[in-house]
């Protein structure tokens, strides 16, 4: 390795763990960055995320572990599909996730990086192919992790694995108080209007409610995603509120009286995501090469609560392909994107299954939940590994052999109870 390293723009969770991992396993790094750690502690809500057991152990092993407060563990998750009758369930996560403002993890990260000799480069400007290819005369390699000048200059769309144009749902997601903490995931499914999410989240202060709601655009729960909180908080609320007790009720149940409010103006976001898959590298017009890993490389709506893991994912996989040695030219480049795609395209292919409608199978797969905890369990620990949960939830058959399996067992066993929601 020369001493010239490795470039990475973008201070996100793909960013910054490359950057950090890099630096463990002994490359020279060069972080080229839009904002200090302190900005992003000042900025506005970026998403409301959860992080899965593998994206955890990552952190552990670079030694930035942040954010374990008390009660700060999802343990479990909770199904509520409507209908009539509804479908509930609950189920027990063997690994739990952790879910942490961004504003408080990702500037512990940049802390850690800088506090252990990492260089940055400011960019006040957000910068573009012109940028990455002037800065890669002074690297072996260019790595993007973040950007919109740059990633829409440098990563054309790729439209065999990208079938949608615009976004699938209207976002709304906000940090909020006056939400009774239980340690699980709440998941709700409303047939012809979206989806609900919430879960326990460390924010700056302290520890609050992350609510997501994803509304099928032109149905009954868009309007909830519409207004701003800034021009009238009691009427945001007022119809946030209606909205959690008609589609997700039992966290409506949650709510306390008088006491619930977004945590701060500044604690919400909206809008809309368009899932879209990119080309992997880049050549730059001076003959090197640019890649691109997390947001840079695939955008996919956070429906399944996949995106910093798989940003973990795609960041450690190039640290270890980068420290393997070069030279990155070409060939190291596809077969780089080769290796990510082999769980980035099941997070993909899952996260855009479940923007349409829930296939007949899925359906089953919930209703044998609602009524054995096996499946129920089964279910719900499919989001920490999204290679095994595309094979069951894109393979009718697979569900259908599981719930076989399940059928005869309890024929011998009885029927077992399931769990109070």
């Amino acid at each position: 390795m020369t001493s010239s390293g490795i470039g990475i723009v973008g201070t996100g969770i793909s960013g910054l763990t490359l950057a950090l991992r890099l630096q463990q396993l002994g490359v020279e790094v060069t972080l080229y960055a839009e904002k200090t750690a302190d900005e992003l502690r000042a900025g506005r809500l970026p998403n409301t995320v959860a992080r899965m057991r593998r994206a955890q152990e990552r952190e552990e092993i670079l030694g930035s572990v942040h954010g374990r407060l008390e009660g700060s563990l999802v343990s479990g998750a909770r199904v509520h599909v409507g209908g009539t009758p509804p479908l509930e369930f609950r189920g027990t996560l063997a690994d739990p996730f952790h879910a942490a403002d961004f504003r408080v993890l990702l500037p512990a990260l940049y802390d850690d990086y800088t506090a252990r000799g990492g260089r940055v480069v400011p960019t006040p400007e957000p910068p573009g192919a012109r940028e990455v290819d002037a800065w890669s005369a002074g690297h072996e390699l260019m790595v993007v992790a973040a950007g919109r000048r740059s990633v829409a200059e440098l990563f054309p769309r790729d439209g065999r694995r990208s079938p949608y144009d615009r976004p699938r749902r209207s976002l709304l997601a906000g940090l909020y108080t006056g939400v009774t903490l239980n340690g699980f995931f709440s998941y709700n499914v409303s047939p012809g209007a979206g989806e609900v999410f919430s879960l326990p989240m460390v924010a700056h202060g302290g520890m609050v409610t992350g609510i997501l709601v994803e509304a099928i655009p032109g149905g009954p729960i868009e309007p909830a995603t519409k207004l701003s909180y800034r021009e009238n908080p009691g009427l945001f609320l007022h119809l946030l509120e209606k909205t959690l007790a008609e589609h997700a009720p039992r966290l409506a149940e949650r709510i306390e009286p008088g006491a619930f409010d977004l945590l701060g103006p500044d604690d919400v976001l909206q809008g809309g995501v368009t899932p879209v898959v990119r080309r992997p590298f880049a050549t730059l017009p001076s003959g090197r090469i640019a890649l691109a890993i997390g947001d840079a490389w695939i955008t996919n709506d956070p429906i399944t609560g996949q995106g910093a893991n798989l940003g973990s994912h795609c960041a450690w996989v190039t640290a270890d392909a980068i420290a393997g040695g070069g030279p990155y030219d070409e060939e190291f480049a596809r077969s780089l994107a080769t290796e990510m795609w082999k769980v980035a395209g099941p997070v993909t292919d899952w996260t855009n299954a479940f923007l349409g409608t829930p296939p007949d199978h899925v359906l089953r797969l919930f209703g044998a939940a609602a009524r054995d905890p096996f499946v129920a369990d089964h279910f719900v620990n499919l989001f920490g590994d999204p290679v095994r949960a595309w094979a069951l939830l894109g393979d009718p058959d697979a569900v259908d052999a599981l719930l076989a399996s399940r059928a005869g067992l309890l024929s011998e066993e009885g029927s077992p109870a399931t769990g109070e929601v």
